[in-house]
């Protein structure tokens, strides 16, 4: 995979308007790769991992529910006992 350097204020000629920064000027190949990366950002499909992650919240809220609604024996102690 292709590293790409953090942008920089400094790396590209700044356009200012009434003393204030209001635009930065960049080359064709920098244009391109900012492009790229925010395509990839817009069009980016979920990945597994992702449902997963928040699918994972939504069952253990489920596993605490189900172990709040089951009764449990009194002696829960003498039950382990005669297992």
């Amino acid at each position: 995979m292709q590293q790409v350097k953090t942008l920089s204020q400094n790396q590209y000629p700044v356009i200012y308007e009434d003393g204030k920064e209001t635009a930065v000027v960049v080359d064709i190949k920098s244009f391109q790769q900012i492009q790229l990366i925010l395509d990839n950002l817009l069009n980016r499909e979920q990945e597994p991992e992702d449902a997963i992650v928040a699918e994972a919240h939504i069952l253990w809220q489920r596993m605490i529910q189900k172990a709040q609604a089951e009764d449990r024996p009194s002696d829960w102690v003498a039950e382990l006992y005669d297992l």
